[in-house]
């Protein structure tokens, strides 16, 4: 190939002296096609000959000073500021991208936009497309957009595979949603995205595919396995089912009568000494409450309510105001609305007022009306954290056993209800229901208050665990000394 170049390479001189004579007519500077030679040798990695072509090109076009780099003539050919080009194309600005691109065409005629950006711009603008027919409850647009672009499905944008698997259930497509999330558990590795999607099927998935997809997940993330088990164990207690690898969850849902299914052990008491005789006076048990949630700022509903009653602000007006922690402004300009994106701030902002019945009655109505998968589990964890300020526990143990929560979501209702019903079961005097409600509270969130240890400790003092309890009051008093360490400690030396 190298000789049959060289066997041609005069007549590239007469056509390029030929051009070079032709007086005003002439290039000022080689185009891409009197590059062709310099572009083999340099790829090539031939020193001499590209030497040879440099001085060559040098004489063709004697106004033409060329880079210090040989390998910059052909980087940067075309026009200047691509960079601006990717940058529109990172705002989303498609149409001002291609707008630049034209303008490059026309400018240097024999530049080509790579094919890199082009992709990234489709992409682009076919994500827009998407997340408009998303925000439209426009299902059919949703299927048809990703099957003609499927680098839209890909782990890195694992929010649009969740939303095509809403997209057909939605069409009452149970299978084609199953196989959505099947395909995303046998590609992606990523712990969370594994685990989220083992939550996301859970609703619809039998208990045969629910323990395929565990077993998948497994395989794809093995230093999360115990991780993986855990999640479908409390997936299949909350539908009432028993669980798989016995890993330890805690049955959220109890009966009305109160009695605990599949309570965890209770720690330091089997074989241990007889309850003790005296019980230990019991200190005030806090009322479990539930942080502030922040005010989420929803996007606009697309679709409104048939009551077209707005409230005496804009949605935008509202928001501000929740943003800036003005409550009170915030309920006063959506009183009234039926507006279900208005609705949704107004619940929040009322449960961050403690006005928290008004908050539930917000939450219901968007869980039920909400224009959207995620508005709809967002004000489910509104209605929740309501019911539980308000220490409805078993209320919101029954609407979190089916809620499609987050798994931060049912980290922090469920943690609240084990919070709350052991702190009930102290009071009541039924100290190992307490124990093991606090323990099961540690395992799911990982972390637990001060009032809440030092419960356990008094719990486990009076089931004649003198040993376990001492360890929880020493352990309080290290981190931190006071008036109720010290008073414990004495009670157990």
């Amino acid at each position: 190939m190298f000789a049959n170049l060289m066997l041609r390479f005069p007549r590239i001189i007469l056509l390029a002296l030929t051009v070079c004579l032709a007086g005003p007519a002439a290039s000022l500077e080689p185009m891409n096609g009197d590059l062709a030679a310099l572009r083999y040798y340099f790829e090539q990695g031939d020193e001499a000959s590209v030497g040879a072509e440099m001085r060559r090109l040098m004489l063709l076009f004697p106004e033409w000073t060329p880079p210090e780099n040989v390998g910059d003539i052909f980087t940067t050919r075309g026009p200047e500021r691509i960079d601006n080009i990717y940058r529109l194309i990172e705002q989303s600005d498609y149409a001002g991208a291609r707008a630049l691109i034209a303008d490059a065409n026309a400018t240097f005629p024999e530049w080509a936009a790579p094919t890199e950006m082009m992709e990234l711009l489709s992409l682009g603008e076919s994500q827009g497309d998407f997340d408009a027919a998303v925000s439209a409850n426009d299902a059919t647009t949703v299927i048809n957009i990703v099957r003609g672009v499927p680098s839209l499905l890909s782990c890195e944008r694992i929010n649009n595979l969740w939303e095509l698997a809403e997209a057909h259930l939605s069409l009452g497509d149970t299978t084609a949603a199953l196989g959505t999330y099947r395909a995303v558990v046998q590609t992606c590795t990523t712990v969370a995205t594994l685990i989220a999607t083992l939550e996301k099927s859970a609703a619809i998935a039998p208990s045969d595919t629910l323990a395929e997809f565990s077993d998948i997940a497994q395989a794809q993330a093995p230093g999360a396995s115990a991780e993986i088990r855990v999640v479908e164990d409390r997936l299949r207690i909350g539908r009432q089912e028993p669980p798989r690898w016995d890993s330890g969850e805690n049955v959220i849902d109890i009966d009305p009568m109160g009695a605990t299914q599949g309570a965890v052990p209770v720690p330091g008491t089997a074989g241990g000494p007889a309850p003790s005789t005296q019980p230990v006076p019991r200190p005030e048990a806090p009322t479990a409450t539930a942080a502030p949630a922040p005010a989420p700022a929803p996007a606009p509903a697309q679709v409104a309510s048939p009551v077209q009653n707005t409230g005496r602000g804009g949605l935008s007006a509202i928001q501000a105001a929740a943003r800036s922690g003005a409550w009170a402004q915030c309920l006063a300009l959506s009183a009234g609305s039926t507006r279900v994106d208005i609705v949704a701030q107004r619940g929040w902002c009322a449960y961050n007022a403690d006005r928290s019945l008004e908050a539930i009655a917000a939450f219901k109505d968007v869980a039920q009306r909400g224009n959207s998968p995620n508005m709809r589990r967002d004000a489910t964890f509104g209605l929740l954290l309501s019911m539980l300020s308000q220490n409805m526990t078993e209320q919101a143990a029954q609407v979190a056993a089916t809620a499609p929560l987050t798994r931060d979501q049912r980290v922090e209702v469920e943690g609240q209800i084990l919070d709350q019903r052991g702190v009930r079961a102290y009071n009541s005097g039924e100290f190992a229901r307490a124990v093991a409600f606090f323990a099961a509270h540690e395992a799911l969130t990982g972390t637990t208050r001060r009032d809440l240890s030092l419960l356990r400790g008094y719990a486990l003092l009076n089931m004649g665990d003198r040993i376990g309890a001492r360890e929880i009051f020493e352990r309080l008093r290290s981190q931190l000394s006071t008036a109720e360490t010290r008073r414990a400690l004495r009670l157990v030396n």
